[in-house]
């Protein structure tokens, strides 16, 4: 089972999928049989399910060691249809037709904290990458952000008023990047620090938009499904749709494989789509699941993320995953700054390769000067330091080895006390190795470097500058793609003004018809 990369879908009932095959593993049904189930969601260990009805007659934790069993109910007569688990499991939170978004502490099976900030039914609910916001949409249109630690909301923004929000989903890759879809069709991209609108897609869908997934592997990827049957794919750096895709029926659901080569969509005829993004002309695999359409699809959690969690116990103090058998300490939210002032601190956590690379560039830079700087050493040393020594020559020999251990101010380089980063090689703080470097130096030794520091400067810099050199090229042929499309503009407006003021052929014919019919009146009158 662990070998088998699962998928739930929910519909009339939950089932548990072999994604590979399309094969059923499970099927069950925690909440009231004349009900769909509205949403659920995998545990950070694969091995629980939460789930929401739409009718909201409770929530529903379900274990899936063996076969699937109810271990806890939650919520029972809030009306609570939509689910979300942080990344530890351990806290869970809900939303639903009462107006509120309710957080539930899953260790002591109690409600941790209600949110009233909306007037009408929420639709959406989601952790970001960091569990420190939770994002909600509703009915009237309204996208909320709370803050888990100062326990704060931020002021009400979206589509617009009376524009129900259906789905909202952050990026996987840039942690403040938050994709919504509403019922008028439009898909807008939100930058969650600032709250402020990245871009709106209009027009992209005709009909209400039913859900968005951003892929795992490519932050430059999102796609968008509605009830239009049409698959629409965009390029959040460019900001343009590049692929559409019409299907058979209207779609209600979408999620990424955990690789990011496929995508599974779900349609309201209750059946699954899967499609290899390579070749989207048609799709791999058709499955009929559900009797009723398809209201929410899942993956697991990709085990290469798991390994650690999964070779913890779960109870230990290592494990991370939530067990109802097993009473648990839910560790410490980590605070961050009020959602009003963007974190000034996370551009290497989102994403942002404009750090890393100048992290790497400082890195190499600051070896470099301390080479340069033993290279240094080494000559005074076997120059003999012959200024120094006629100046310590009157002085005593104590003194005369300490001035000789020191280097010029003038040749002291800096650079070398930054190196406080872990080294990638032995794992120590770098800053070891310019101590140990002087140390060998005091000895008489010389301090020739090995060949895997070489290699590892090496083979940094050549990834640095690769990482480099793709940013520039889709850089470039974004820009490109820019001037071919400002040329086309410029083209149309050309061809455009030259029908309005270029010569007209009737109206000549017309003019020479006016000017014979003048000449036959005045020679007769």
């Amino acid at each position: 089972m662990e070998d088998v990369t699962r998928l739930v879908s929910s519909g009339d009932c939950l089932k548990i999928w072999d994604s590979t095959s399309m094969t059923v593993l499970e099927q069950f049904s925690p909440h009231s049989a004349t009900h769909p189930v509205a949403q659920v969601c995998w545990s950070s260990s694969n091995q629980y399910l939460v789930s929401a009805s739409s009718i909201g007659d409770k929530l529903v934790v379900s274990s899936l060691k063996s076969s699937p069993v109810p271990v806890m109910e939650l919520g029972e007569g809030k009306k609570q249809t939509r689910v979300s688990l942080n990344s530890t499991s351990q806290f869970l939170v809900s939303g639903g037709l009462d107006n509120t978004v309710n957080i539930w502490d899953l260790k002591t099976k109690r409600l941790h904290r209600s949110l009233k900030d909306h007037k009408e039914e929420v639709t959406c609910v989601s952790f970001n990458g960091g569990d420190s916001y939770i994002a909600s949409g509703s009915t009237s249109g309204e996208i909320i952000l709370h803050s888990i630690t100062t326990n704060l909301s931020s002021k009400p923004f979206g589509h617009g008023p009376n524009v129900p929000i259906h789905d909202l989903r952050y990026s996987l890759v840039k942690r403040s990047l938050l994709g919504t879809v509403s019922d008028s069709g439009s898909v807008a991209l939100w930058d969650a620090n600032t709250q402020k609108e990245l871009h709106l897609f209009e027009g992209t869908h005709k009909a209400p938009c039913s859900g968005l997934a951003f892929s795992p592997a490519n932050d430059l990827l999102f796609i968008t499904v509605g009830l239009d049957k049409k698959i629409v794919c965009y390029d959040t750096s460019s900001k343009m749709v590049f692929r559409n895709k019409q299907v058979e029926s209207p779609l209600t659901a979408i999620d990424f494989t955990p690789d990011g080569a496929g995508l599974v969509v779900g349609s309201t005829q209750g059946r699954i789509y899967m499609y290899d993004l390579r070749n989207l002309s048609a799709p791999v695999k058709i499955t009929t699941a559900h009797k009723t359409s398809v209201t929410c699809i899942r993956f697991q959690n990709s085990t290469s993320k798991l390994k650690v969690q999964l070779s913890t116990p779960l109870g230990t103090p290592g494990s991370r995953c939530y067990s109802p058998s097993v009473v648990q300490t839910p560790p410490p939210i980590k605070e961050e700054e009020s959602i009003t002032t963007p974190p000034q601190q996370t551009d290497v956590q989102n994403g942002s390769k404009v750090d890393f690379f100048l992290f790497i560039i400082r890195y190499v830079f600051a070896f470099i000067d301390f080479i340069f700087y033993l290279d240094c050493r080494q000559v005074q040393k076997n120059n003999g330091l012959r200024q120094e020594c006629d100046v310590t020559s009157t002085l005593p020999a104590a003194q005369s080895v300490n001035t000789y251990n020191s280097p010029e101010p003038a040749q002291r380089r800096d650079l070398p006390t930054q190196l406080t980063y872990d080294s990638p090689v032995s794992g120590a703080p770098a800053a070891a190795a310019p101590a140990a470097a002087v140390e060998s130096g005091a000895e008489g030794r010389g301090a020739p470097l090995t060949s895997i520091q070489m290699n590892f400067v090496r083979n940094m810099i050549h990834e640095a500058l690769e990482d480099f050199r793709d940013t520039c090229h889709r850089d470039i042929i974004n820009l490109q793609v820019e001037m071919v499309r400002q040329f086309y503009i410029q083209l149309n407006e050309i061809h455009g003004l030259i029908e309005k003021y270029s010569v007209n052929d009737s109206l000549i014919e017309e003019i020479e018809k006016l000017r014979e019919e003048n000449k036959r009146l005045r020679a007769n009158y």
